[in-house]
């Protein structure tokens, strides 16, 4: 009957754990949840599915409950008070065809009496006799609230005098929803007209509407009263609503209790503004991480100028088995030493920053925390591993592309042009000294060999020259390797860091789809039979 119920119970309540753990519920959310009831009274009997209307006298210290059900049975079932007027146990009352099976653990077996009848007119109903609520003594308001939520059908029992009993009527507001109801002033013998009147004022004003109030007396018969009313208004309203249905109405509520509080849930995650920190985020981010960025380039240039300041120029000779130098003459923790203090207190700042902006705007710092940390030790060992892919491609091939081609191109000079200078002074030796001999034209003499000295050393010096001066830096190309590698490190950590609030935000969205599958589902499951309908002891909403 009530599958439903705890279905929807267990899917809210795995639901909001998983939210909980994920830092959008807090814990006293998740404790509102646990105490709704999830007792059912089917687990009271052998047979699943079969049970009597459960209904129980209610009230406070000698008000008669245990008269009125001894009173009902037409004999002694309930312990009746001698020495002072309280009962010390709970009293079950049921046709012998409903049989206990073994009770919950919270029930008090020990204290709990069971006694069986036989009449089929009233098998439809099992009474219970519940002690006092407002008993001195613990238990007894222990012993009441483990079978409360056992309860279909409460029977408020007052007296004419004390019936504004303060704990009573806690109770009564308490679960008002919870349970039918039906009022009963007792020792009618010693009650005045105005005294029914005034309290039907007051269920009034605790939005009871239309309470039906019956006065009764556990005396031998001295005054007319409405005893005969208190089964036949129960079993009346069985035939009209049916057993089912008054047996829901308790269900009902705790459904309706479920719907309200998954709203509760949905109203606290709408409520989180994460678009609303988005420019603020992005803010912080540009600020924070453009110092670090700088903090770094200035300790990349003191660890440069420190590490390569004794290095040879010939050690960046690119002819040199195609490297600037040897990579292991740079220490392999180049990058780790470029990474400064300043650097690291920069970005816990940076992370402290961002969860004090959700935190400001109510948002939970939990899930942004784990996020946060992950991505400023990702962002960390991401720069730095573009420090040192940039470092090592810097050292592999320096300088820029036109860079290159012309240092390539004026070694082939150095060379060439020189050789090319000799063989045209060869030439022009070779047919002179022929034309002197043969008279033709004089020897050449020592203009021609300085000249062409002087030609030679000239197509020499100048590709060498303007190799030298295109030759690549080492501290040049490391330091723009560093520099690259710290630009686009920074540019990754920004990126990523804008994805952690876009991460955030898509988490919340799940959870709030989640919770509206649980919602629909409720809602679509929820009983038609609204309690309203039930005339008798209607419950305020």
């Amino acid at each position: 009957m009530n599958g439903g119920f705890n279905r929807h119970y267990q899917e809210l309540l795995s639901w909001a754990e998983s939210a909980r753990q994920l830092g959008w519920l807090s814990e006293a959310d998740l404790t509102s949840l646990s105490q709704i009831e999830q007792q059912q009274a089917e687990a009271l009997f052998a047979r699943q599915g079969e049970r009597p209307l459960i209904v129980a006298f209610f009230g406070g210290t000698g008000v008669g409950k245990s008269s009125l059900l001894n009173r009902l049975a037409r004999e002694q079932v309930a312990q009746v008070g001698v020495q002072r007027p309280t009962s010390h146990e709970v009293t079950l009352y049921l046709h012998q065809d409903y049989r206990l099976g073994e009770l919950p653990v919270d029930l008090p077996v020990a204290e709990t009496r069971i006694a069986y009848h036989s009449d089929d007119e009233r098998r439809l109903i099992a009474w219970l006799d519940m002690p006092d609520i407002d008993s001195v003594e613990e238990r007894h308001r222990v012993l009441v609230q483990s079978w409360l939520p056992y309860i279909d059908w409460l029977v408020y029992v007052v007296s004419p005098e004390p019936y504004q009993d303060d704990l009573g009527w806690r109770f009564l507001q308490q679960r008002a929803e919870k349970h039918s109801w039906l009022f009963i002033m007792n020792h009618w013998d010693q009650g005045r007209a105005e005294q029914v009147a005034d309290f039907r004022q007051r269920l009034l004003s605790e939005g009871f509407r239309n309470p039906v109030i019956l006065r009764t007396s556990c005396l031998p018969r001295t005054v007319e009263d409405d005893f005969e009313q208190l089964e036949g208004s129960i079993n009346q309203a069985i035939r009209e609503h049916g057993l089912e249905v008054l047996q829901r109405l308790g269900m009902q509520a705790r459904e309706q209790e479920l719907l309200r509080l998954s709203s509760h849930f949905s109203q606290v995650l709408t409520g989180y503004p994460l678009a609303g920190i988005d420019a603020a985020w992005q803010d912080l981010l540009q600020r924070r991480l453009t110092a670090t960025g700088s903090a770094l380039q200035l300790s990349a240039q003191a660890q440069i100028k420190r590490l390569l300041a004794t290095q040879s120029d010939d050690a960046s000779d690119p002819d040199t088995s195609g490297s600037v130098t040897r990579i292991e003459d740079l220490p392999a923790d180049l990058g780790s030493r470029i990474w400064s203090s300043r650097a690291e207190t920069g970005l816990d700042d940076l992370v402290m920053e961002l969860e004090n902006l959700a935190r400001r705007h109510g948002i939970p710092v939990k899930p942004f925390a784990s996020r946060l940390r992950a991505w400023r030790e990702r962002g960390k060992a991401e720069l730095l591993g573009h420090m040192e892919n940039n470092l090592l491609r810097s050292l592999a091939r320096p300088g820029g592309l036109l860079q290159r081609g012309l240092y390539h191109f004026t070694g082939w000079l150095s060379w060439l042009l020189p050789m090319a200078a000799a063989a045209w002074a060869s030439y022009h030796l070779v047919v002179g000294y022929y034309l002197g001999i043969e008279g033709e034209a004089g020897f050449l003499g020592l203009n021609f060999a300085i000249h062409t000295g002087l030609l030679i050393g000239i197509a020499w010096l100048l590709p060498w020259l303007l190799r030298r001066r295109l030759k690549p830096s080492l501290p040049g190309a490391v330091g723009k390797a560093m520099q690259q590698g710290i630009a686009s490190g920074i540019a990754g950590m920004r990126q990523q860091g804008g994805a952690v609030l876009q991460q955030v935000g898509e988490e919340l969205a799940q959870q709030r789809s989640a919770l509206s599958i649980v919602q629909t589902g409720l809602q679509q499951d929820l009983s038609l039979q609204p309690a309203e309908s039930v005339s008798i002891g209607v419950a305020p909403r």
